[in-house]
């Protein structure tokens, strides 16, 4: 018997007469890493007994090749500022081992940075995939101005660079700083109402690189926006704009890949709208009414003129009077003069006499720009009436009023109480007209008195809400006083003044919230368990306030209620609602009875990828920087720097620019669309995501 091998041998597998496999030269899992063999059984006459049989013999990869980088020397170029962490190039290379074996993971480190200024990294390079972008510092001190060219030394290992028996290979990157392009222009100033064609361009945005597709947007909610922009990055107002309807806007660009992905923070562009004079001063009554007294001096006040400009540069609503005419003109012309600047109206001439002339019509032209030639100008008309001279006083009907009671919970407005003064000078004249003034008793002006023009009663109404648990007893005292001096030697007494009290009433309120509205953004990967917050209420009677939920459509959140603690009972998902929103009430009150108060929180629910490198050196100097992308580049798994996976990173909030400067902005995604929003955030440790895009 004897027995024979054939198949897939390649002339190293053998067999003995004993039938034992052996080989005669080592197989190589590169070349071929399964071999198909057959055995077969021959009797002396070479006749096939048994067989063939069929073997497989799988080959066992070694750590015998190399890394090898597809390029010995890489060339790229980077933009000044351009965003930590993303990548402006790519190194690569291969291993011909196993890749299913820890043979051909590979791992990019960078070797050193030629020069090292100030022994500061200004690169990163992903050990995985071999990107290289910028790092903090690099976003912040990379300036062609200052230095142009760096070297970088890349070294990529197998067996993940994990061991010291890993295999290695070097490649050397030439990188290239250039200005960045996607820079801000400065503010552009369009004066109003241009008669020019439009569309007119008015600046415009570069991306870096050619093939960006721009997106115009606005950051304020202005009921016109007359702005577009087309595919070269040029900016066009589209229609006259108006200064007095908006004097500003701001315009948000963006730069989009083909994806539909940011390719940076956009750009905010201040818009500002020149105002030219083309308003009229505007006299703010018909016919301006003013009294005198017969008695009264030269210098003494007439009353001030009351006119308007819409325009709102200052040069061109600048407004000067000046009295044209007087009629009559007796006992002389210029009984009167005016303040040019002030439109104060006084008297520059004594003698007046109702009998002989009881009212003097004046002529006053206002002009703006100043009164100057090329500006507008309004005639106002002003009556003055000569009354007679102020010598009775306002005299009481009562000088207590019996005492009253009400509620704590009276509305503003209501009346509390009817009083009356009269006055014997000439009725419908400032001497005879009542002005009433809480004088006493009421500090804080929780009561103010109206006066019926008519009849000059006076009406007692509640002027702030009333609060028992702070006063419960008003004792007041009330003056009636007249518009028109009195003459000399008639002073008020206390026949002009009278006295009221007033008892409040305590009610049972509701429970008052520290704040109207709550508003928390939240991980829908959070923890079932989770506090989110902690809304608080006070009962203005003392008693145990009590919360609850409302409108929990989701049954997502529960609330403890005694505390106000809001938890989350079930995972949130940010698929079926990427804004949630419940109100939740506060109950109080003692003996059964009880109030409520209803105020609402919204949840903002985002989706992250955890930070790279560039956070992480953030976060070891006690601060995150954030840096936003689209939701639709967002990712609900996170990832720790170096691998592996971890929960999210919180940590404290420092202002940082976006470029590394000192610019105080908060960077926020609304989660519909991609707007770009500046918020302000409270003082407080907040959380803080690293926002990455879609490789």
């Amino acid at each position: 018997m004897q027995y024979t091998v054939s198949g897939e041998t390649e002339n190293k597998i053998h067999i003995d007469s004993d039938g034992s496999l052996f080989l005669n030269d080592s197989l190589d899992w590169e070349t071929r890493n399964v071999h198909n063999i057959q055995i077969s059984v021959q009797d002396e006459n070479s006749v096939t007994v048994e067989g063939p049989v069929n073997i497989k013999i799988i080959v066992l990869d070694i750590n015998d090749n190399k890394p090898i980088f597809n390029q010995s020397i890489y060339n790229g170029v980077v933009r000044q500022h351009s965003r930590p962490g993303r990548p402006f190039m790519r190194v690569f290379a291969t291993d011909k081992d196993d890749p299913n074996t820890p043979n051909a993971k590979l791992n990019y480190s960078i070797l050193t940075q030629i020069p090292e200024l100030h022994q500061v990294n200004l690169f990163q390079i992903d050990s995985e995939t071999g990107e290289i972008s910028s790092t903090p510092d690099g976003a912040r001190q990379l300036d062609p101005s200052k230095h142009k060219h760096y070297v970088l030394f890349i070294t990529v290992k197998d067996l993940e660079g994990l061991s010291v028996n890993s295999l290695s290979d070097n490649a050397k990157v030439q990188i290239e700083v250039k200005e960045n392009l996607w820079q801000p222009p400065g503010p552009v100033t369009i004066k109003e109402n241009s008669t020019e064609p439009h569309p007119v361009f008015i600046t415009q945005v570069r991306w870096n690189e050619p093939g960006a597709i721009y997106e115009l947007g606005k950051k304020e909610r202005n009921s016109k926006f007359p702005f577009m922009i087309d595919r070269d990055g040029k900016i066009y107002v589209t229609d006259p704009l108006d200064s007095e309807e908006s004097e500003r806007y701001v315009l948000v660009v963006f730069a989009k890949g083909k994806n539909n992905e940011n390719l940076e923070q956009p750009l905010e562009i201040l818009i500002l709208v020149e105002d030219i004079n083309d308003n009229p001063p505007v006299c703010v009554q018909d016919v301006t009414t003013f009294e005198v007294q017969e008695n009264e001096k030269i210098g003494n006040q007439i009353g001030i003129l009351q006119a308007t400009d819409m325009d709102r540069k200052k040069e061109n609503s600048f407004l000067k009077y000046e009295l044209l005419d007087q009629e009559p003109d007796q006992p002389n012309a210029r009984m009167f003069m005016i303040d040019p600047y002030s439109a104060n109206i006084q008297i520059s001439s004594d003698n007046f006499q109702k009998k002989i002339v009881s009212e003097y019509k004046l002529n006053v032209r206002v002009s703006d720009m100043d009164g100057e030639p090329t500006g507008f100008s309004t005639n106002c008309s002003v009556t003055i009436k000569v009354i007679d001279i102020n010598n009775k006083i306002p005299v009481f009907d009562k000088l207590q009023y019996p005492p009253l009671n009400i509620s704590e919970d009276a509305a503003i407005g209501t009346l509390v109480y009817k009083i009356c003064a009269t006055d014997a000078d000439d009725p419908g004249t400032g001497s005879w007209k009542i002005i009433y003034k809480v004088a006493e008793g009421d500090p804080a002006g929780m009561f103010i008195v109206d006066t019926d023009e008519e009849t000059n009663e006076g009406y007692v109404k509640i002027n702030k809400h009333l609060n028992f648990e702070k006063v419960s007893l008003y004792h007041l005292r009330i003056d009636a006083r007249n518009p028109e001096p009195l003459v000399f030697g008639i002073n008020y007494n206390s026949s002009s003044s009278t006295y009221l009290a007033i008892g409040v009433n305590n009610v049972n309120e509701a429970p008052e919230f520290d704040s109207s509205f709550y508003h928390k953004a939240v991980l829908e990967n959070i923890t079932v368990g989770s506090v989110i917050l902690r809304v608080h209420a006070i009962d203005p009677e003392g008693s145990l306030v009590r919360y609850r939920l409302e409108d929990d459509k989701f049954d997502w959140l529960t609330i403890d209620p005694n505390t106000g603690e809001i938890t989350t009972q079930a995972y949130l998902d940010r698929e079926v609602t990427s804004l949630y929103t419940i109100h939740v009430l506060a109950t109080g009150g003692a003996e059964g009875s009880s109030s409520q108060a209803a105020e609402s929180m919204q949840l903002p629910l985002v989706a992250i990828r955890a930070p790279n490198q560039a956070v992480e050196d953030s976060i070891s100097h006690g601060a995150l920087r954030v840096v936003g992308e689209s939701p639709s580049a967002m990712k609900a798994a996170t990832k720790r720097p170096g691998g592996g996976t971890g929960v999210p990173i919180v940590a404290p909030l420092e202002h940082t620019g976006q470029s590394g400067g000192s610019e105080a902005k908060d960077l926020c995604w609304y989660p519909e669309g991609c707007r770009f929003e500046s918020l302000s955030l409270p003082k407080e440790i907040l959380l803080c995501w690293a926002l990455e895009q879609d490789p």
